[in-house]
């Protein structure tokens, strides 16, 4: 826990820096962001960062004057489900709970633009056949970009940018049945896996431990604000189209990652119908590469909005290799999202997340989410 939290201190303290560089970079040629009569064409990865955009916040966006754009929603979600002899479906209450936060802080200064975004997520499932509550969203993501647009293109210029991605609480995998735990070294692959001994005797290779987990038991798999990614990256965006119902977005250029998880463990188990639950561990890791993004975002009429981001990075430098090679090196993030506003405080939203991220596992991570939303603008 202590380790947690000491890195989070320090991304944090990378996050602050990382953001006076950037302010410092954007407002360099006037410190005083005062009000002028400057107007420009803008739409900004925040604009519609809250469940509930409407048209008329896409139009604002489209065309805001020097200052700040502030927004902070908070809300929450809940979902119950009784079934009684239901074939396929254990009896029982599945209940879900979960609280969110979503807040942008923009700044625009002439052509240059200071976009900042802020997502932390959390929700408890409690399912028939496990007693205790398990965590099933939990995350903290923070952006910061600042971006030039060059006065006779608008739709072109340099940025930069910094990310922070990581979990709050400790993650456990619990049981409803009796289990053993194998524990593996982190370049293992998934045909390398074995019992504690193979068909000759011999001891399997990368295999660190076996322990057994007995039913409705717990064995915790990483600490607080664990796995921790902080990313940054500089190069040129383009902004070819921009309208109410779609604008495109691309961004490519340079970026680092570096991952903090020593000590954390991350699943890789393959086979669910026999008696092992397979994890393997984590390294730190950092490396320098190339990166590309893709972002289209709009609204279909003014109660729904949608947004989809794909996103690609290739390692070229690693501080540790993992015995990967070639085209096992790609990341991949592909998020998207389908918001319908049902009131000013409610809404019904839709959510994809697949990604894989080969430093924690090789395999594809895919969540999807629909939930129910009720929750209210602190400021808009």
């Amino acid at each position: 826990m202590q380790n947690g939290f000491q890195r989070l201190t320090t991304s944090l303290g990378a996050l602050l820096m990382c953001s006076a560089l950037t302010t410092t970079a954007a407002f360099a040629q006037d410190n005083s962001l005062g009000q002028g009569d400057k107007s420009i064409d803008v739409t900004t990865e925040g604009s519609l960062v809250d469940d509930t955009a409407t048209e008329e916040a896409v139009k604002a966006a489209m065309q805001r004057d020097t200052g700040w754009y502030p927004k902070l929603r908070i809300g929450g979600s809940v979902s119950m489900n009784y079934n009684r002899d239901v074939d396929g479906v254990n009896d029982g209450i599945a209940l879900t709970f979960g609280v969110f936060l979503k807040g942008a802080l923009d700044a625009v200064y002439k052509n240059f633009e200071w976009q900042n975004k802020l997502e932390i997520e959390h929700q408890q499932t409690k399912t028939p056949t496990i007693d205790d509550f398990i965590k099933t969203a939990d995350k903290i993501d923070f952006q910061t970009l600042v971006l030039f647009r060059i006065p006779k293109a608008e739709w072109l210029g340099p940025f930069a940018k910094f990310r922070l991605q990581t979990s709050i609480f400790p993650g456990y995998y619990l049981t409803d049945k009796d289990v053993y735990v194998r524990y593996y070294h982190q370049d293992t692959k998934i045909d390398e896996k074995g019992n504690m001994h193979n068909e000759n005797g011999q001891d399997v290779p990368n295999l660190l431990k076996q322990t057994r987990l007995k039913a409705q038991n717990s064995v915790q798999l990483s600490d607080y604000f664990e796995p921790l990614i902080l990313s940054e990256g500089v190069g040129l965006f383009i902004n070819p189209y921009t309208s109410e119902m779609l604008t495109i977005q691309f961004k490519a250029g340079v970026a680092g990652q570096h991952l903090f998880a020593d000590g954390a463990h991350v699943s890789f188990d393959d086979d669910d119908d026999d008696q092992y639950y397979d994890v393997k561990e984590i390294y730190d890791t950092h490396s320098f590469g190339v990166e590309g993004e893709l972002e289209l975002s709009g609204v279909f009429v003014d109660y729904v909005n949608w947004n989809v981001t794909g996103g690609l990075y290739y390692p070229l430098l690693i501080s540790d290799d993992h015995n990967l090679k070639d085209e096992e090196l790609i990341h991949a993030q592909i998020e998207a999202k389908i918001s319908v506003k049902l009131a000013s405080w409610a809404s019904l939203d839709y959510g994809l997340i697949v990604k894989r991220q080969p430093f924690v596992t090789t395999e594809w991570q895919i969540t999807n989410t629909l939930l129910f939303n009720v929750g209210f603008d602190v400021f808009h």
